[in-house]
């Protein structure tokens, strides 16, 4: 068959009250071309049903299992945010032979990435991961200014995290990754890592070691500094404190060049600012920052420009899923890996448990690491099980 001409047949994985459906993961397959919404799993009888309607499925099953079966769908979204049915839905999924769109993190640790992604080649099948920031067209324009030299050669990347009652730890967990993966889109490879997780200005020890919320898996601290080094000389880092921040203006980017600075801030709505020195210079004739708009933008995606109410927000983030979903579905046809693969994140991943591992380790880690089992495993268990 031509591909111009193939049909996907689609499926939604989620979970009400243990997750939902992540940042409108139920909504990433309605309306788009060729794609036919066929079912909706979820064990909750009212957010099924709440689900199926949002997302116009066809059908809707209570035991996800039960629906690869009879609809053996082509692709399959697997929207929870928290990690703890992940692996056993994407098992599934893959022996069922679907590709997939995963909430991010792609999993826990490492060793599940790669059990999973072993498990995803052998089975032929593509994963994408809704790191959704990379197809963003605020994204796309930063990499044309980077690549026409506006700043000069990159030698910097600050993140930050949104900095509010999350801060630290499972602010990186829960936002951060999204911030890691930019820095890995801008920077390229890190090769290694320093960190200090904190309490307060102390820092912290495995005796503050809790469960992270929102299913993440273990954090501590309330404060956080991360170094990387990536290629090409770049040094990278990332920081996050309790109630520092905790808006859009916060969030996001700096990427310093040998010639000036650029600010990339907010969630899905991007906004960019240029300064024309590698570091502030108080006092001179051009100390500011110069907003720079994004032309190939289209509704409610120029720098800025938030959705004015709810609905909005809900098809913008709808919007950035499906500009992942259709990646997707290129690279099946093509036999390529999607923009947003499942090797990208699991790579993003490592750049987060190399913060914990770097603390317990003392000081730096080189990349990749040498174990893929969270450092703090064993702590957050007894922490589970007191």
């Amino acid at each position: 068959m031509d591909r111009n001409q193939q049909r996907y047949r689609a499926a939604i994985i989620g979970h009400t009250g243990n997750g939902n459906y992540g940042h409108g993961l139920d909504t990433c397959f309605t309306g788009l071309p060729k794609v036919e919404v066929v079912a909706v799993a979820d064990p909750d009888s009212a957010g099924r049903e709440a689900a199926r309607e949002r997302s116009g499925a066809t059908t809707a099953y209570a035991d996800y299992r039960q629906m690869l079966d009879r609809e053996r769908p082509d692709l399959v979204a697997i929207g929870p945010r928290q990690v703890g049915e992940r692996v056993a839905m994407i098992t599934a999924a893959v022996e069922a032979g679907c590709h997939l769109y995963v909430e991010k993190p792609l999993v826990a640790t490492l060793a599940e990435a790669d059990m999973l992604l072993a498990l995803c080649e052998r089975a032929g099948v593509r994963i994408a991961v809704a790191h959704q920031n990379r197809l963003l067209p605020a994204a796309r324009h930063v990499q044309k200014l980077l690549a026409e030299g506006r700043i000069g050669r990159l030698r910097q990347v600050r993140g930050y995290g949104k900095m509010d009652h999350r801060g630290g730890n499972q602010d990186l967990a829960v936002l951060g990754l999204h911030i890691l993966d930019l820095m890995r889109l801008f920077a390229g490879d890190a090769h290694w890592c320093s960190a200090d997780l904190l309490v307060g200005s102390r820092l912290a020890s495995v005796t503050d070691v809790r469960a992270g919320d929102e299913g993440v898996g273990p954090v501590l601290g309330d404060g956080l500094r991360a170094t990387y080094g990536f290629d090409n000389d770049v040094i990278g880092s990332f920081e996050s404190y309790r109630n520092l921040g905790g808006s859009d203006t916060v969030f996001g980017l700096d990427l310093v060049g040998e010639r000036g600075q650029l600010a990339y801030r907010g969630s899905m709505t991007k906004r960019l600012f240029f300064y024309p020195h590698p570091y502030p210079e108080p006092g001179a004739a051009d100390d500011r920052w110069e907003q720079i708009p994004m032309p190939e933008a289209g509704p409610h995606e120029q720098f800025g420009d938030e959705p004015p109410d709810a609905s909005g927000r809900v098809a913008l983030l709808q919007r950035a899923n499906q500009r992942l979903v259709l990646d997707l579905i290129a690279a099946i046809q093509e036999g390529r890996e999607p923009a947003s693969s499942g090797q990208r994140a699991r790579a993003t991943l490592e750049l987060m448990q190399a913060v914990a591992s770097a603390h317990a380790a003392g000081g730096r880690v080189t990349l990749p690491l040498a174990s893929g089992e969270h450092p703090y495993a064993k702590a957050n268990t007894a922490v589970a099980n007191a």
